[in-house]
């Protein structure tokens, strides 16, 4: 869930790609697989996004997501993961190997729309379906890095991008967001563990901290 009780800063990260090139498939607990985007499932992916508070209701989240990815759903079937609760038959989890434009880098790869359904969380899906999509940018995207954008209502998030090895980028922001660095840091601060921030803390310069 987005914790919306903070004020709302951009943060674009970035990793390298190297990391995640021929790296193993995360695990799944039993029931659960790994799933791409098949036709139907934008309701499966409106439903999740409303459920985590990004979209006030799930037909504003269903009209995002046809007037965004659906137009090209030959690629939506080879970069929109889902994580399958197959007891329930419904998706548990989202993330999508997408691209974007940022700075001087032209079309970059990018992380877009990672969401774990609340009823699951708590059970590592949304770090393994963030690897699996990771995965798959690191062998159809050209380019040294994967880029995302997040924000401070999603700082529980940002630990989890920080623990895959993304670090802030200072400078630069993609089309459809600025970069509010380093107006964002005394935030995340204020919510993070003393452990996770000194974690974040390795990516950032004496200045910054």
């Amino acid at each position: 869930m987005l914790d919306k009780s903070v004020p709302y800063k951009n943060i674009i990260m970035r990793t390298e790609k190297d990391g995640f090139e021929g790296r193993e498939q995360p695990e799944l607990p039993a029931c659960f697989s790994f799933r791409l985007f098949r036709p139907g499932d934008e309701k499966q992916w409106a439903r999740l996004e409303w459920s985590v508070d990004e979209f006030p209701s799930q037909k504003q989240a269903l009209d995002y997501f046809c007037g965004q990815y659906l137009p090209k759903s030959f690629l939506l079937a080879q970069r929109c993961w889902f994580v399958w609760d197959e007891r329930k038959n419904q998706a548990a989890a989202t993330a999508t190997a997408w691209f974007d434009k940022i700075g001087k880098d032209g079309r970059t790869a990018s992380l877009h729309w990672v969401s774990v359904d609340p009823a699951y969380q708590g059970k590592g899906l949304g770090k393994a379906v963030t690897v699996r999509a990771l995965q798959t940018l690191a062998e159809k995207e050209q380019g040294k890095y994967i880029y995302l954008h997040t924000q401070t209502w999603s700082h529980k998030a940002v630990v989890l991008y920080l623990s895959l090895g993304f670090r802030f980028v200072k400078e630069g922001g993609f089309a459809q967001y600025p970069n509010d660095y380093p107006a964002y840091l005394p935030i995340l601060k204020g919510k993070m563990r003393t452990v996770d921030w000194e974690s974040l803390n390795r990516g950032l310069t004496q200045e910054d901290q």
